[in-house]
């Protein structure tokens, strides 16, 4: 069932992406490789969805 959920998460998180116009969803993507690596490396899913979560804040703020 948590699996699911995450699922979840990460489709309602994801479904107003726009590919189409500019910055084609590229903080989006680069939040969600890191939280993919960190977690495979660290097996800390708190951890790793902070680090995506400040990511792509990082990105959105400052980046693009």
């Amino acid at each position: 069932m948590p699996y699911a959920i995450m699922g979840m998460l990460v489709v309602y998180c994801l479904k107003n992406v726009s590919l189409i116009t500019a910055p084609h969803g590229l903080p989006e993507l680069i939040a969600c490789v890191l939280v993919v690596l960190l977690h495979l490396w660290k097996r800390n899913t708190l951890l790793s969805i902070i680090a995506g979560t400040v990511a792509y804040m990082f990105l959105i703020q400052v980046v693009f």
